[in-house]
């Protein structure tokens, strides 16, 4: 887990301060006078926040200058310049030694030594805050704290007791915060070599994971203790439930190793082992195991068609045919055929579909399906509606299946015939939350003439912000299902201690461990079927600008109880406006549509703005350093540095360009678009060139799975968003 805190300050208001004044000031009016530093800090730009911080400071009375000195040093620790936060720090404590705002100061302190490394001095500045507040304030963080700068300082018995006592502070505090206090004794046990004690905290740990990804870990930790300590059989155990419950995550090849240097291979089939391996790129060793399944084995055709795949990605296209051809079941054909389509040879595709439909009668609609498709990249659009036709008089088909089907049949009828409407009709409503559906549904509002499916949207911040009489009415009659309002839902939450706790954590800077407190306060919520106060919750997290954490929630409302259900205001949790303000500005300076960026950003980070990928994509926006690079001499922006991809309007000015070069060389086609923004333009191109420009063609043909599934679910945004936000009348 090893969280740290995210030094960003929460947005409390963007409004533009009025002219600073020396004289005593009312909250609200002193709130104002600092709201421009706010929203500096919003966009990321911390030295201009430095300097207006300054200069307020100069200009404030001594009531008031601590505060905006306290929030220069916090911008520049953001900035990454400790020297300065310490400087600052130490001149507000000299000059204001009995300020409000000094245990904050020193608790600022504490953070900037960590950050530059001087961990002995962050403890001492930690002690110098618990003095100023009278004792503990802040529940079991501070003591967490403590045992992570003295892990740093590999004092292993002052980790073990701090992360002692942070557990005994009411009951160690939330799960995620137990989690890293549990993790903290169970490593300064390891390290003091008391295994077995370690072993103890590691499983107490492990019992509250909420990931497969920590759960992976901690089963695999957990067994390389048990090892060390010579219980075998549980060691054995545990490596085993890594590499067949949790084979895609990281630790799985490693618990494999193990399982095999502990002479223990047998209890493992060697399909798990070849799986393993796949999901590790370790291509030659997979398809070597899989390549010895017996052909009597449950396992065997599986195996066959993954050492297909690792085939494959060794370039081994006429050896993976030959394994597909000899398994000859439905997903093997349709795999089979799928080759033969990226080969550019339908009618070998074509064969190996309808194969396919004798082997497996009960995918006829999926089968015909692709019959059809082979036939219309083909021009035989008679022959293709007969097959689409078909399949929808085979079963019938899943909703979603059903869906493809009719609004296929409705690109292949005559433009504008009335049957054409009739199935593009039937394929908005069969499965609505499809991706053909939602297609469907764009393609009826161009041939009714309202808003089209476009790359540019009048969205202004007012619609992403407000909620019309009717909103506001579907709202309330979904809280009184649950014999309550919106506005006595909203005071019970804020009412909360976890959430009192939350805002004290964020205040002074620790955005990790508020995010502790509220996934906390989440839980709670879905446990007890609680929904209208879990909606209340993400309603208050919007407010205060966590959009990830506002995400989080609407997916699990989303899954709970259906997307349908949901008034639209609840519906907008799903696809929350994250970091609206900024996305407007930014997309808007380049012709892009906010709501586009909205439905990527969403898909990209889930609007975190320190994402980073395993492959280096940085920021909201996910772009990787070498285009961000090229982007930056673009804009001449000589001063770029990478880490700056971490600030939000830099990010968002950066994916909002590229989006709109990207959109300017397809001519406004949102979908090739997409897929540029994740493969690359290079492979673009040479699938326009193979497939021509008919979007709909380009996604069914995409040969990377990956960037195929990213351009149906940013589709899927978009048009959410589009309906959301889009159509105010709605």
């Amino acid at each position: 887990m090893r969280a740290h805190a995210l030094v960003l300050l929460l947005v409390l208001g963007l409004a533009l301060p009025p002219a600073p004044s020396a004289g005593a000031q009312t909250p609200a009016a002193s709130d104002a006078l600092f709201s421009q530093g706010v929203q500096l800090m919003h966009r990321g730009d911390f030295p201009s926040a430095q300097q207006f911080y300054a200069d307020l400071a100069g200009r404030l009375s001594s009531d008031l200058a601590p505060r905006a000195l306290l929030y220069q040093a916090r911008a520049a620790l953001a900035d990454g310049d400790t020297e300065a936060s310490e400087a600052v720090l130490q001149q507000l404590l000299a000059t204001y030694p009995s300020s409000d705002q000094a245990a904050n100061a020193y608790f600022a302190l504490e953070q900037t030594r960590r950050a530059a490394g001087d961990c002995a001095g962050a403890l001492r500045a930690l002690d110098a805050y618990e003095a100023t507040v009278g004792g503990i304030a802040l529940g079991p963080y501070t003591w967490v704290q403590r045992a992570q700068c003295s892990a740093k300082l590999r004092d292993w018995p002052g980790e073990l007791d701090a992360a002692k006592t942070a557990l005994a502070i009411d009951g160690g505090g939330p799960r995620l915060t137990r989690i890293e206090a549990l993790e903290r004794a169970g490593e300064a046990n390891l390290n003091m070599g008391r295994r077995q004690e370690a072993l103890d905290f590691y499983d107490r740990s492990m019992a509250l994971a909420g990931t497969p990804a920590y759960r992976a870990e901690m089963l695999f930790t957990t067994a390389t203790l048990m090892r060390a300590l010579g219980q075998t059989n549980d060691a054995v155990d545990r490596f085993r439930s890594v590499v067949v419950d949790y084979p895609d995550q990281a630790r799985a090849p490693g618990a494999l190793d193990a399982l095999i240097d502990m002479g223990r291979g047998d209890v493992l089939s060697l399909y798990q082992a070849g799986v393993v391996r796949l999901d590790a790129k370790q291509y030659s060793s997979a398809a070597g195991l899989f390549d010895q399944v017996d052909p009597a084995n449950a396992d065997w055709a599986a195996a066959q068609r993954s050492r297909a795949e690792a085939l494959l990605k060794l370039g081994h296209e006429d050896a993976a045919r030959q394994a597909l051809e000899s398994v000859a079941d439905g997903s093997a054909l349709l795999r089979l055929g799928q080759l033969d389509e990226s080969d550019s040879d339908p009618a070998a595709a074509e064969s190996n579909y309808f194969a396919m439909l004798q082997a497996a009668p009960d995918r006829a609609a999926e089968a015909m399906f692709h019959i059809g498709f082979t036939r219309y990249i083909r021009g035989d659009t008679a022959g293709a509606l007969s097959a689409w036709q078909q399949g929808l008089g085979s079963g019938p088909p899943a909703p979603a299946m059903q869906s493809q089907l009719e609004y296929w049949i409705s690109k292949a009828l005559p433009a504008g015939s009335p049957e054409a409407a009739a199935f593009l009709n039937q394929a908005a409503t069969a499965d609505p939350e499809s991706f053909y559906a939602l297609r469907a549904q764009r393609a009826q509002e161009v041939l009714s003439s309202t808003q089209a499916f476009a790359s540019t949207s009048s969205t202004t911040a007012k619609t992403l912000s407000a909620a019309s009489a009717k909103e506001q009415q579907q709202t309330a009659d979904w809280y009184a299902d649950f014999l309550t309002t919106p506005e006595r839902a909203a005071s019970d939450v804020a009412a909360e201690p976890s959430l009192a706790r939350a805002v004290q954590l964020l205040d002074l800077g620790l955005r990790t461990e508020a995010s502790w407190e509220i996934e906390g306060l989440m839980q709670q919520y879905v446990q007890a079927q609680d929904y209208a106060h879990l909606a209340a919750l993400a309603d208050w997290l919007t407010a205060h600008d966590l959009p990830q954490s506002t995400l989080l929630i609407g997916k699990q409302e989303r899954d709970l109880l259906g997307y349908t259900n949901l008034p639209r205001s609840l519906q907008k949790q799903v696809y929350p406006a994250g970091w609206g303000d900024l996305v407007q500005e930014q997309a808007g300076q380049y012709g892009v549509d906010p709501l586009l960026m909205l439905a990527m950003i969403r898909q990209e980070s889930s609007f975190d703005p320190r994402a980073q990928s395993g492959a280096q994509a940085m920021g909201l926006t996910q772009v990787v350093p070498s285009t961000a690079r090229m982007i930056a001499a673009k804009l001449g922006r000589e001063d770029f540095s990478t880490h700056d991809l971490f600030k939000p309007a830099v990010s968002l000015a950066f994916g909002s360009w590229f989006v709109s070069q990207l959109l300017g060389d397809y001519k406004g086609g949102v979908i090739p678009t997409l897929a540029a923004y994740n493969a690359g333009g290079g492979n673009v191109a040479r699938w326009l060139n193979r497939f021509g420009n008919d979007p709909d063609v380009l996604v069914e043909e995409i040969p990377l799975p990956e960037t195929q599934m990213y351009v149906r679910i940013v589709y899927d945004n978009y048009v959410h968003y589009q309906l959301l936000y889009g159509d105010q009348s709605a």
